[in-house]
């Protein structure tokens, strides 16, 4: 605190002038950088990020204040800002700038690092963001299957040979993978839970001076603007991106529903013969398979084809990419590869599949895929105070 002395009316005023240190998280800049806001500094605050976007609020409009904040490593303000999420990486933002400094990757950047930063136990987070640890991680999976394999399969009743009978079952029984899948997910849903909860305090302390009326109705609204892709579709820069992103995530969401359906079919009713087409479940698997590989293709060639316009280059955000289409390919083609007699690829596509379905389920709260709940959790906290875009204003 500095005072200085000044007159007015002739007396001698004592003015204090209060400043406060704002103390830079050089680690953290340091990490925007290296994930995908590398042009950062180039950012001087005209505001024409926030004029552009159709998602940014009136008040407090983002990204211009993310901009500082990440530049100034102001590390506690952004894992806290709501705003980082309703940001849909359109790249209107990016696309008009005046100095090339890309907001959008910035603000992708900045995503990786909440979830990073709020997951159980944090190293874990960390882990997944590097690409050095990734042996490590693929090895975890690869040794918990590979030992199932070994302990449990009926190696009198795999045959290898062309045109054999591929029974998946015999390879690598059902119930020890389902039973894994069960208590890993309860597992992992709990660490998840863990960060959220640390994720929604620190949102509850960015607007203090706004009460959230109702998690519920607030939820039920973002999960319709979730469901329709309300938002996303508002993107002028990025348009075809919304119509992938929708056919990746109900692309997703159907394989999953897949797998629990074949599950119930196969434990609960006691059905053990390979389910086959025309069979409800397997037309759901095949069709959802299908928008998940048609939605990341066309992710993958814009990407290649664009990059600049298109963004979210970060390790993070390729490693996802890349594990999800493996899942979907593997899970796809397996069935053409039994129905064909390839029992030895057969068998080998579908310990492949396993070890990156568990990749991609045990590692979600420390990847990206995550953003999916972080994502959710502020849409619903920003519906709640009203935090809107200006169009809906």
């Amino acid at each position: 605190m500095q005072a200085f002395a000044r007159k007015r009316d002739g007396r001698n005023i004592e003015v204090f002038i209060v400043k406060k240190l704002q103390e830079p998280d050089l680690d953290f800049i340091r990490y925007v950088k290296k994930a995908g806001g590398a042009d950062l500094n180039k950012c001087y605050q005209c505001a024409t990020c926030s004029v552009v976007c159709e998602l940014s609020p009136d008040h407090k409009p983002f990204p211009r204040k993310e901009m500082i904040w990440a530049s100034w490593g102001q590390k506690e303000r952004l894992i806290k800002d709501p705003d980082v999420w309703l940001c849909h990486q359109c790249n209107d933002c990016t696309v008009h700038c005046p100095r090339g400094a890309r907001p959008g990757d910035v603000l992708a950047a900045v995503r990786s690092y909440v979830f990073s930063e709020n997951s159980y136990p944090r190293f874990m987070g960390r882990a997944l963001a590097s690409p050095k640890a990734l042996p490590i991680l693929l090895l975890v999976p690869i040794l918990v299957i590979g030992a199932i394999m070994l302990g449990f399969a009926d190696f009198e009743a795999v045959d290898m040979g062309l045109g054999a009978a591929v029974d998946y079952n015999n390879f690598i029984p059902h119930g020890w993978i389902e039973g894994l899948f069960i208590t890993g997910n309860v597992l992992i849903l709990a660490f998840a839970a863990v960060g959220l909860i640390r994720f929604w305090r620190g949102l509850k302390e960015t607007f203090p001076d706004q009460e959230v009326p109702g998690f519920i109705p607030s939820a039920i609204l973002a999960v319709k603007e979730i469901i329709t892709h309300e938002n996303f579709n508002k993107c002028v820069t990025n348009k075809a991106r919304a119509y992938a992103h929708f056919m990746v995530l109900f692309g997703f969401l159907g394989s999953m529903a897949t797998a629990g359906l074949a599950l119930l079919w196969t434990v609960v009713l006691g059905h053990h013969s390979p389910i086959d087409l025309p069979n409800l479940i397997k037309v759901v698997g095949s069709v959802s398979g299908l928008m998940l590989l048609i939605g990341l293709g066309i992710i993958f060639v814009r990407r290649f084809a664009d990059r600049d316009r298109v963004g979210a280059n970060g390790y993070s955000d390729w490693l996802f990419l890349y594990v999800l289409a493996i899942v979907g390919f593997t899970g796809l083609i397996l069935q053409f590869l039994r129905m064909g007699g390839l029992a030895a690829a057969a068998y080998i596509t579908y310990f492949i599949h396993l070890v990156f379905v568990f990749f991609l389920l045990w590692y979600a709260p420390y990847s990206k895929f995550a953003h999916m709940f972080y994502r959710t959790l502020a849409m619903i906290y920003a519906r709640g105070i009203n935090r809107r875009p200006k169009s809906l204003r």
